[in-house]
């Protein structure tokens, strides 16, 4: 497979995509930003009682529980980001394949030296990594931002107030927090594979409305199946404890120490580790293959 074509193909999809891939992180960050800035300007803010809180802080003994904050903080920043970059990823696939048919630019695109087989793996990588990473990105940076203003604000306390954080910013353990949400992208993504590649399916077949295409048949099967096992008088049904197994992260799957910092801080990756299975291959490979032979062999009009 040709690289270039790849890396191309890619820049292709992020050009179409480019608005709502730009301006979402953009408008998300400027969110987080403003809201802070605008309870600030509203409430005020009570300095003496801050410095109090600082002080009382920099005298904590309390490593494990500053680096659980400390963690849980930037989880609680990361994870806005990776909702709405999931809703996002949700609208590419369903509509990656639809639209070039829909304004037939898919003739184009077929006329240039590119397989089928590049566009759907393209697209595939696109979707499943690069808007997550773009979004992990933008988190990132509104991170790094805000440690720039901690450390402002620590030298500024340490000379003017004779406030030392230095001891808290050696205990917060900032990097392994970081890197470890960092790596959950890459198993969330293989473990979300069968969904992407549904979607990419329907994207490719339907006609008209490929939202209700990706829903519908999912619902019309999980309701046919509810009957067949309530008049049969059947243990549980097949498909709807294959999707919810496979789709639900249950406390059990994971062994966590809540007392243990880096038991809660890899709990997240541990969880989506263990959804993965060889459904993820089957499932995944199966649907794919679907989506190629319909690329191949649908006639477009």
């Amino acid at each position: 497979m040709n690289t270039s074509i790849m890396k191309a193909s890619i820049k292709k999809e992020l050009w179409e995509f480019n608005g709502m891939l730009k301006w979402v992180p953009i408008c998300l960050a400027g969110v987080f930003i403003l809201i802070p800035l605008l309870s600030l300007l509203l409430n005020g803010l009570d300095m003496s009682e801050v410095l109090a809180g600082l002080k009382h802080l920099s005298e904590s003994q309390d490593t494990q529980g500053l680096t659980k904050v400390f963690f849980v903080a930037t989880a609680a920043l990361f994870i806005p980001f990776v909702l709405v970059g999931f809703i996002v990823q949700l609208y590419y696939f369903v509509t990656c394949l639809y639209d070039e048919r829909r304004d037939q630019s898919v003739m184009f695109w077929r006329s240039l030296p590119v397989s089928d087989e590049v566009t759907i793996i393209s697209k595939l990588l696109t979707g499943a990594i690069v808007i997550p990473t773009i979004f992990y990105s933008a988190a990132t940076v509104l991170f790094v931002g805000g440690l720039l203003l901690a450390f402002i604000g620590t030298v500024i306390l340490s000379i003017g107030f004779d406030i030392s954080l230095w001891g808290v910013w050696s205990s917060a353990q900032i990097f392994s927090g970081l890197g470890s949400i960092w790596l959950t992208m890459i198993p969330a993504a293989i473990w979300l594979l069968p969904l992407y590649s549904w979607l990419m399916l329907t994207s490719i077949y339907a006609k008209k409305a490929p939202f209700l295409w990706a829903v519908l048949p999912i619902v019309v099967l999980l309701i046919i199946e509810a009957i067949v096992v309530h008049y049969l008088q059947l243990s549980q049904p097949f498909f709807g404890h294959f999707i919810g197994d496979y789709f639900s992260i249950t406390p059990d799957k994971v062994v966590t120490d809540a007392n243990d910092v880096g038991s809660v801080r890899w709990a997240p990756l541990q969880a989506v580790l263990a959804q993965i299975d060889y459904r993820t291959a089957l499932v995944s490979a199966g649907l794919l293959f679907a989506t190629y032979w319909v690329r191949v062999n649908k006639q477009e009009s």
